[in-house]
């Protein structure tokens, strides 16, 4: 409810304004605070099933007592408990390893099509909590170890949950001061999950107990986040249609009434002039282009036309057009979606196949699966600190230096044989992948136009798990038909292909609405 300005004192108004500016800055901290734990189950998610693997080839593959584990044909005899017995299906091993990940990719590019409609007709609150629930589902699903199709079925839950929170979660950062900064820190939270998640799987897995009961320990972490959003969000928070302005003085009065203060909106102050003129012809401004005085209890007031809507609601004169249609016809998108896709390509190929390379070609021996920790350390690391240096370096120009860095390093780690000096150089290269992500939503969220937010970054998403299965499958072919030693030769040229894609995107500064 509006505070009565004629009816209260300055003082009055002052002591409110400060109660609901408190109220607001802890909403506004549970809300930022839900979406790190979004990312947290996200990277917790995306990580459990690389430890998983070999026991989900067994149950896809033709015996749930013995078959194929990896792109060999060499059999894996596994004799526990942990794995349980179906019936039999002929799945290729090849097909069986990547299971989850092309799940994941088809829930992905099926919310990237459908968010925008969610978002529009129901709002971000609803779209984000659902999306949790439905990823518990898929977890739920996963613990009996279904055969061959129900599990890839389940896979395709989780990617679609995960995408619907993934594209929400970025939208409601964007709207945050000190976005580059927020967006860093959101998916260093991805990290920290897909960091501790293998560490537990992989215990779990090789203590003999079946290994689909891992899953209830991620239907805890799932179950926790869908609280954590439900209780932030209420199911049915919206963004607001104008963002708040800082706080400032009541209309006509001055500061040195006991300098009261309260929150106001853009809309009683209206949006920039530079919106005003996309906004408005010239004859709803006046003759001077500015607001337009009316008349409201004998008192003076100024009207503004509506401002674009960030979910649906009013757009921009020639902006009428479908949300959906509207992103696939955006050049960023595209442009970004690429570039996403070839990123998480080689973020995970370097993360799956790490291990296999020191153990193949360093004779790395069992420590060399501390690498891939000490990898998705770095890039968690990468996201949560370098921030400062990328908006002082700019950060357009930031992602060629990191490109070019970890190119440099590649090629150390292909022609040192020294196992410590590959183990740290791959932390490092996980170092200078890391604020990459961030840095691209980041930049998406400036160009984009606000309505676009949840549609793009959800086809973006969606690009970045396409990713994620295509190449490290391809990477893994390679490396059966020649040796893993062509994972680094592949590396350089994905970063080398990022460096060129990264050329058209847009800068921040030529945003256009």
């Amino acid at each position: 409810m509006e505070p009565d300005y004629a009816n209260t004192s300055p003082a009055s108004r002052g002591a409110t304004s400060l109660q609901v500016a408190q109220e607001d800055r802890r909403d506004l901290f549970i809300k930022e605070a839900s979406c790190h734990a979004t990312m947290v189950c996200a990277g917790w998610s995306d990580s459990s099933s690389g430890p998983l693997i070999p026991y989900i080839q067994v149950c896809l593959s033709r015996s749930c007592v013995e078959g194929s584990a990896g792109l060999n044909s060499e059999p894996l005899i596994v004799r526990s408990s942990a794995v349980p017995r179906h019936r039999s299906w002929h799945v290729r091993p090849t097909l069986a390893s990547a299971t989850p990940l092309i799940g994941q990719m088809v829930g992905f590019l099926t919310a990237g099509f459908s968010n925008s409609y969610w978002t529009e007709k129901y709002g971000l609150g609803k779209v984000i909590a659902v999306g949790s629930i439905i990823q518990l589902f898929g977890f739920i699903f996963l613990i009996p170890a279904f055969a061959f199709p129900v599990m890839p079925v389940c896979y395709i839950l989780l990617g679609f949950g995960m995408a619907l929170q993934d594209a929400q979660a970025n939208t409601y950062i964007a709207t945050l001061p000190n976005v580059e900064f927020k967006m860093g820190l959101l998916h260093a939270s991805y990290g920290f999950g897909a960091l501790i998640c293998p560490l537990a799987a992989t215990a779990f897995a090789s203590s003999g107990i079946r290994f689909s009961y891992f899953y209830s320990v991620s239907i805890g972490v799932a179950s926790l986040n869908a609280a954590i959003l439900l209780y932030a969000f209420k199911f049915s928070y919206r963004i607001p249609k104008v963002l708040p302005a800082p706080m400032t003085t009541p209309p006509n009065e001055r500061e040195a009434e006991n300098g009261a203060i309260e929150l106001e909106s853009i809309s009683r102050n209206g949006p920039p002039a530079a919106d005003r003129n996309d906004l408005t012809d010239s004859k709803e401004r006046g003759e001077d282009g500015m607001r337009t005085p009316s008349s409201t209890n004998g008192q003076q007031s100024f009207q503004y036309p509506p401002g674009p809507s960030l979910e649906g609601g009013v757009l921009p004169p020639g902006k009428d057009k479908g949300i959906l249609r509207q992103t696939l016809e955006n050049r960023t998108v595209w442009i970004c979606c690429l570039f996403i896709l070839v990123y998480v390509g080689a973020e995970v190929s370097m993360g799956g196949w790490i291990v296999t390379f020191l153990i193949d070609n360093r004779n790395g021996g069992p420590s060399a699966g501390y690498v891939a920790t000490g990898f998705w350390g770095g890039l968690t690391l990468g996201r949560a600190v370098t921030s400062p240096f990328n908006i002082w370096f700019g950060e357009k120009r930031v992602i060629w230096l990191y490109l070019f860095i970890a190119t440099g390093l590649e090629f150390a780690i292909w022609f040192s044989r020294d196992f410590i000096g590959n183990a740290v150089t791959v932390a490092l290269v996980g170092f200078l992948l890391g604020p990459i992500y961030p840095i691209t939503m980041s930049i998406c969220t400036k160009v984009l136009p606000r309505s676009l937010h949840a549609s793009g970054i959800g086809f973006i998403a969606a690009a970045g798990q396409a990713g994620s299965a295509i190449f490290p499958f391809l990477t893994g072919a390679l490396a059966q038909k020649f040796s893993p030693s062509v994972l680094q030769p592949v590396l350089i040229i994905l970063f080398v292909v990022q460096a060129v894609i990264w050329v058209f995107c847009p800068s921040p500064d030529r945003k256009k609405e």
